[in-house]
C-alpha cells in the first residue's frame, strides 16, 4: 500500500513475547526528536487483566517494525493444474501467499500496539496458558538510520493521527463489559416510563426547541453513571459507589444488572414524579425549553447539577430535602441568582463552563446545609458572584 512493502503472519503469544523489544529498548537515546514510539502506560495492567479475565479475548493485527537480520521471503509454488482457478489468479495468489523466515538475528518492535506487545510480555512471566493463542502480525521493513527512523516514525504519527476514538454514542451502543453502558440500553428498550421521552444523540446537547425529549441517550449514560459509581465533580468531594474505572470497564453478574437496573428505575420514578414541572412533562409529552421560567432540569447544564446535588444529599441524609427543594421551581433562569450564575450579562448566552457547574452544585449544598471542603480557586470563584443563599 503506498511505498510500503508488508507482510501479514501470525505470532503466537510466546514468540511475540520472545521476539520482539520495546521501542525504548533497542533506542537508548531517548533524545526526543529520535523517538519512534511514546513510552508505554499504565493501561498495561488493564490489557494484562483482559488477557486474565476474558474468554472472548481479541486483538486486533499488531503492526511491527522488522530491521538486521536475514529476513527471507518465499513464494509458494502453485500447482498448474490447481482447480477452479485462472492464470492470473494463480499468478496472483502465488506471490501472495508464501513463508517468512527469521533467523532470530532480527530487531522487531511494536510500531501499532506497544501496549498490547507489553501486556503479553507482563502476563506471560505469571502464566503460560494462553502462550500459544496467535495474533495477526503485520511486518514492515524499517532501516536503521536517520532516514529509516523519520519513515517509521512517520508511519507511527499517520497511525495514530487517524485512528478515530470510539464515540461515547458507539460505547453505549455496543459495549458489553461497561455496566452503565448495558443499563442504559436496558432502560431505553424495557422501561415504559422512559418510552420515547430518550432522543437517540451522538451529543450531549439538546435542542432549545426539542419539546417532546427530556433528556438524550448520552445525557442518560452520565446520569446513570453519576448515581451508580463513585465519580466525582470535585476532587474534595468523595463519592460512594461503584468504582467507576472497574465498572465500566468489566461487565458484573446478571443478577447485579438486574439489581441495579431495578434501583435506577425506582430512582428516576421518585426524582421525575417529585418535581412538579418534570412530572407534568411526563405526564403530557411537552415542555418548553427556550423560556427562562422553565426549570433547568430541561437543560444537559441542569440535569449533571440536579444529579449531582442529589447524589451529595443522599450520603448526607438530606435527599428529601434536596428534592423539595427542586420541586419549588426556583432552579430556573428567572431567579436573578441562577441567571448571574449562567447568564454572560455581555453577551446575553448560556454559559455552562466546569466552574460554573462547581459552582451551582456548591451553591445548592450550602443551601442545604451540607457541609463540604473547598479549594482556594472554588472559594475566590464563588466569592465573585455574591450570590445569598435566600434567593436561590
Amino acid at each position: 500500500m503506498g511505498d510500503w512493502i508488508y507482510y501479514v503472519s501470525l505470532l503466537s503469544f510466546k514468540e511475540l513475547a520472545k521476539r520482539t523489544s520495546l521501542v525504548p529498548d533497542i533506542h537508548k537515546n531517548k533524545e526526543l526528536s529520535r523517538w519512534i514510539q511514546r513510552e508505554v502506560s499504565n493501561r498495561c495492567e488493564d490489557i494484562v487483566n483482559y488477557l486474565k479475565e476474558q474468554p472472548q479475548r481479541f486483538f486486533n493485527a499488531i503492526i511491527c517494525g522488522i530491521y538486521g537480520g536475514k529476513p527471507h521471503w518465499q513464494e509458494l509454488d502453485l500447482d498448474e493444474k490447481t482447480k477452479n482457478l485462472t492464470e492470473e489468479e494463480r499468478e496472483y495468489l502465488g506471490r501472495t501467499f508464501g513463508i517468512l523466515t527469521l533467523s532470530g538475528e532480527e530487531k522487531i518492535f511494536a510500531i501499532d500496539g506497544q501496549h498490547r506487545t507489553n501486556a503479553v510480555k507482563q502476563y506471560l512471566k505469571e502464566h503460560n496458558d494462553i502462550e500459544d493463542e496467535e495474533v495477526a502480525v503485520i511486518f514492515v521493513a524499517h532501516k536503521d538510520s536517520r532516514e529509516g527512523e523519520v519513515r517509521t516514525r512517520r508511519l507511527f504519527s499517520t497511525l495514530n493521527r487517524y485512528a478515530v476514538p470510539v464515540s461515547i454514542s458507539e460505547i453505549i451502543a455496543l459495549d458489553e463489559e461497561d455496566n452503565c453502558a448495558i443499563l442504559t440500553r436496558f432502560l431505553m428498550e424495557d422501561f415504559k416510563f422512559f418510552e420515547n421521552k430518550i432522543k437517540f444523540s451522538k451529543t450531549r446537547s439538546i435542542s432549545p426547541k426539542d419539546k417532546i425529549h427530556f433528556t438524550n441517550i448520552v445525557l442518560l449514560y452520565d446520569l446513570i453513571t453519576i448515581i451508580l459509581t463513585d465519580k466525582s465533580f470535585s476532587n474534595n468531594i468523595k463519592l460512594a459507589g461503584h468504582n467507576l474505572k472497574k465498572f465500566t470497564s468489566k461487565r458484573q453478574t446478571e443478577e447485579i444488572l438486574n439489581k441495579e437496573l431495578k434501583k435506577l428505575q425506582e430512582y428516576f420514578v421518585e426524582v421525575f414524579n417529585g418535581i412538579p414541572s418534570v412530572k407534568k412533562f411526563f405526564d403530557d409529552g411537552s415542555i418548553k425549553r427556550d423560556v427562562f421560567s422553565t426549570n433547568l432540569i430541561f437543560r444537559p447544564i441542569g440535569q449533571i447539577i440536579v444529579f449531582y446535588v442529589l447524589k451529595v444529599a443522599e450520603q448526607n441524609n438530606k435527599k428529601k430535602k434536596a428534592l423539595k427543594y427542586f420541586a419549588e421551581e426556583t432552579f430556573n433562569l428567572s431567579n436573578p441568582s441562577w441567571k448571574r450564575v449562567f447568564i454572560d450579562l455581555e453577551s446575553n448566552t448560556l454559559k455552562t463552563d466546569k466552574p460554573r457547574q462547581i459552582l451551582a452544585i456548591q451553591l445548592m449544598l450550602k443551601k442545604l446545609e451540607i457541609d463540604f471542603s473547598m479549594t482556594k480557586k472554588e472559594k475566590e470563584f464563588m466569592d465573585n458572584f455574591k450570590i445569598d443563599l435566600n434567593t436561590l
